[in-house]
């Protein structure tokens, strides 16, 4: 029999604002493979970072922004100066607090924006993009992610210069990988 501390619960909301609660068996189990330390606080960040930057200048408008995230399938945009040092960053959910802002405007008589491009990437980023040193650890950045609340991470050169972006999903795909690699060799044993 499961004891409370074994089941957890699962709220589902509903078209017409219903709330279930539905609870899930989260019963701990064994891992089917050995415990192996974690490496992650040997491995550089620099090793999972994206190169292939797309970034913006804070006068760029909203329509572009959202056309680039769309169309490069990046989930953040860092915004840059001149010398490519990162001033801010834009993600997903800003836009998407943006959108919920606005159509709360508009539940109140205000009509919804008719030209929501007219506005610029300054108008909607975090100003205070987190940055981390091409030389921090996975494990480092994988602390402050969760600390901060966050799902992205600059990376910058000694200089302050843009060099990379690590996001949540390079961590847990080289998480991932890094397991079956261990899986496999134990299985060949």
């Amino acid at each position: 029999m499961l004891t409370p501390t074994h089941v957890r619960h699962c709220t589902v909301y509903g078209g017409r604002g219903h709330v279930d609660e539905i609870p899930l068996d989260l019963v701990p189990r064994e891992p089917d493979f050995p415990y192996r330390p974690p490496i992650a606080d040997r491995v550089s960040i620099r090793q999972i970072m994206a190169r292939d930057l797309v970034c913006v200048r804070p006068d760029l408008d909203i329509g572009t922004v959202v056309a680039l995230m769309i169309g490069r399938h990046v989930g953040c945009l860092p915004v840059v100066d001149e010398r490519r040092r990162p001033i801010g960053i834009i993600t997903k959910f800003d836009l998407v607090e943006q959108l919920d802002a606005a159509m709360h405007l508009s539940g109140f008589g205000c009509p919804l924006p008719a030209d929501l491009s007219a506005r610029t990437a300054d108008d909607v980023l975090m100003p205070i993009a987190l940055t981390l040193d091409e030389h921090a650890t996975i494990a480092y950045a994988s602390a402050m992610m969760v600390s901060e609340d966050t799902h992205h991470v600059l990376v910058v050169a000694g200089d302050g210069v843009l060099v990379g972006v690590v996001s949540a999903k390079d961590i847990v795909q080289w998480v991932a990988e890094h397991n079956v690699l261990s899986v496999r060799r134990d299985a060949s044993c």
